[in-house]
């Protein structure tokens, strides 16, 4: 079996980030609607189907593939564990359950050994083979993984209030972040004037987190009343996010070196410094206050969110040192960060009816959050009970939406092209995503 090193590092990637099948065809636009409630709080006061289906739920085929690619299935450990422990694959598996609706045609393997590399031509992370990694893409410039503002909850459970207006809903939460691999000033320095200095203490750190938990939304989002002259419908929401922490790492794995008289490496030693907390030695707690506005006006809806107006959060747990001569020690330690930290997010959809009664609909949105831009824009044309979409998308690089779909009384099935850089190794991953949605 491929070694696990990797599982502290992914192990809370991806999957609150799953696109449905319709927005992976469309290059991953996010519709107006109650779904990017999370994105906007005022959606949640927005009906279903204007620019969806109604009320319902996906089933996400490309699971399927759990019980079928041993690379990417636990299962067989239960089953035939000599297929287990030859092929699983911990990359493989978390990328595919972090994309529930993609049959991943070649899963991602992960590296038999980590190499780090000091020269003259900069500090650098590779496979046993020489390929890089692509640490850059999940550095968000946070030292840890909770940083606000926190992810989208998923397994997200409404809870019945009776008020209108205001929804109640509990969660879960995996994050990931705060990746990089980081000289210290003195090797950049002289890293970029091209020599190392004689008789000088170098060092870089290779850093990384994740955490997990569970959520209690608290929002409230209504229509406000119309406006006289104007022929458009605002809607307002705000929501209050609680989490309570279960699992948090941050880890930093220290190099240092120090120079000869004639400026060549000396023997690398490690220190590492790994905070963490998991049931029984510690928790974490926090919220976050969003807010957000929408537009109907003639055929089109525009929306503009901005979550993590105030956040906080504090964890508590146990802070494990190595000073790199063997000496080594454990104590508790308790992390806080208070913040004004805005992720902002607008999109918007318009539906246009041609002559014969066909629909053309157009969808765009845009987010910026911790540093990271990303865009979307796609169309779907409607035909009767047929649907054909594609679009553009920027999420730390181009990716293309190419996708198909039936809508039946009651029942839906769509279909879409897909791609994307597997963490960390970079490797470019092809499938095909499917769902069959209930409808009601």
């Amino acid at each position: 079996m491929k070694r696990l090193w990797i599982l502290l590092l992914t192990a809370t990637l991806g999957v609150a980030s799953a696109q449905g099948v319709r927005s992976l065809g469309m290059g991953g636009v996010t519709l107006p609607g109650p779904w990017a409630a999370g994105l906007n709080p005022a959606y949640a006061a927005y009906p279903a189907d204007a620019y969806g289906p109604g009320g319902g739920f996906d089933l996400p085929l490309g699971l399927i593939n759990l019980a079928l690619r041993p690379s990417v299935s636990p299962l067989y450990y239960f089953t035939d564990f000599a297929t287990f422990k030859n092929n699983f694959d911990v990359l493989a598996f978390l990328d595919q359950v972090s994309r529930p609706y993609e049959f991943m045609i070649n899963p991602p393997s992960s590296p038999d050994e980590i190499v780090l590399h000091v020269s003259a031509d900069g500090v650098r992370i590779t496979d046993g083979s020489g390929k890089p990694f692509q640490l850059g893409t999940y550095s968000g410039g946070k030292s840890g993984a909770a940083g606000l503002p926190l992810p989208q909850p998923f397994l997200l459970v409404p809870i019945p209030t009776g008020l209108s207006g205001l929804h109640v809903s509990l969660g879960a939460f995996t994050s990931a972040g705060g990746f990089g691999l980081n000289p210290s000033p003195a090797l950049s320095r002289d890293l970029a004037s091209g020599s190392l200095q004689p008789n000088t203490e170098y060092s870089f750190s290779l850093t990384g987190a994740a955490s997990a938990g569970v959520n209690v939304n608290l929002d409230f989002a209504t229509p406000l009343p119309a406006i006289s002259g104007f022929e458009g419908k605002v809607y307002l929401g705000g929501q209050l996010e609680g989490f309570y922490g279960l699992l948090y790492a941050d880890a930093e794995l220290t190099g240092t070196t120090t120079t000869d008289d004639h400026g060549a490496p000396g023997p690398v030693t490690y220190s590492n410094r790994l905070f963490y907390v998991y049931p029984g030695s510690g928790n974490g707690y926090g919220g976050r206050l969003d807010l957000g506005v929408a537009l109907d006006y003639q055929s089109g809806t525009y929306g503009l969110g901005v979550r993590n107006l105030f956040g906080y959060e504090s964890w508590s747990g146990v802070l494990h040192t190595n000073d790199g001569s063997g000496h080594s020690s454990e104590n508790g330690h308790t992390v806080t960060r208070a913040a004004f930290d805005p992720a902002v997010y607008a999109n918007g959809a318009y539906a246009q009816t041609l002559a014969g009664g066909d629909v053309v609909l157009y969808g765009a949105d845009a987010a910026y959050a911790a540093g990271a831009f990303s865009a979307h824009a796609g169309v779907e044309y409607q035909k009767s009970i047929f649907r054909l979409r594609g679009g553009l998308g920027y999420e730390n690089g181009l990716k293309l939406g190419l996708g198909a779909g039936l809508k039946l009384p009651g029942v839906s099935f769509d279909t879409a092209l897909t791609s994307h850089q597997a963490p960390f190794s970079g490797q470019m991953v092809f499938g095909l995503a499917a769902s069959l949605g209930f409808n009601f």
